[in-house]
């Protein structure tokens, strides 16, 4: 992991997982499975070559502090957040490695990064159903240029994450909370556990640790897809309950706002 901490994410989900089972309470809530265990352990195994040169930090506000008004905004080092980066690598690698997906270069776009640049790795699985991964990750090559990984899914491509989302001191939450979010985005991908819908007015995703939304960017066509695992034989983990996003208000006719308007005016 990121630090030296005494056990990885996925084992510190799973006694949360059986802590709740124990109060009677969570029964939708599952543990990740042996299988995933030893997938994002051999994740691990590879990046410690491929995180070699990139060192963990510790949240710098793991005590509750809010950041102070000087952090936002500011980040003396970017290049730390190289190390999603080296997560990046490690994921391709233990992937190809197992033989289920092989390397590509096309790519069609539904819903594209808001930054279109960077060096891109597009995983093609071997499984019927389960559905491309794309990794974009960017380098720092002057101020305008954060460094960070983009996750996209499908054919086509629908953009998902982007890890870190803010460089700023105010947002940094340490190393092992970036590399748990690339996890589990990367891990939903390639387990089957990926529900993605993009329409003009909007987007849904949802996986077993949660559902997101929100309205459309360089939308490139709509589509929607439920992914499949990537290895043969495998059950695919529950997705998250999904949620009813309302669509957005028309605004009022202008004749109504100058009677609003003319109301308030006519107060005392």
């Amino acid at each position: 992991m990121g630090t030296d901490a005494e056990q990885s994410w996925w084992e510190e989900h799973n006694d949360r997982i059986r802590q709740v089972h124990e109060t009677g309470f969570g029964e939708n809530l599952s543990l990740l499975s042996h299988e995933i265990c030893n997938l994002l352990t051999d994740v691990d195994a590879a990046f410690t070559i491929t995180g070699a040169d990139t060192p963990g930090w510790a949240d710098p506000h793991i005590a509750g502090v809010a950041p102070d008004e000087a952090e936002y905004g500011r980040c003396p080092n970017p290049e730390k957040f190289l190390i999603v980066v080296a997560r990046a690598q490690a994921w391709t690698k233990v992937l190809l490695n197992r033989g289920w997906a092989r390397e590509t270069s096309d790519v069609d776009w539904a819903f594209r990064p808001t930054v279109p640049d960077g060096a891109v790795t597009i995983l093609e699985p071997a499984a019927e159903g389960a559905v491309p991964l794309v990794l974009t990750t960017h380098t720092r090559v002057d101020s305008d240029h954060l460094v960070n990984v983009r996750i996209a899914a499908g054919n086509p491509a629908v953009s998902l994450a982007s890890i870190p989302h803010c460089e700023c001191d105010a947002c940094d939450d340490g190393s092992d909370a970036l590399l748990e979010d690339l996890d589990q985005w990367v891990l939903s991908v390639v387990d089957g556990s990926l529900h993605a819908e993009i329409t003009a007015d909007r987007f849904i995703t949802r996986t077993s640790f949660g559902a997101h939304g929100g309205s459309v960017q360089n939308l490139g066509k709509p589509t929607a897809f439920t992914a499949g695992p990537w290895p043969p034989d495998w059950t695919p983990r529950t997705l998250s309950p999904g949620f009813e996003m309302q669509p957005p208000r028309a605004p009022f006719p202008r004749s109504t706002v100058g009677v609003i308007v003319r109301r308030l005016l006519r107060r005392p």
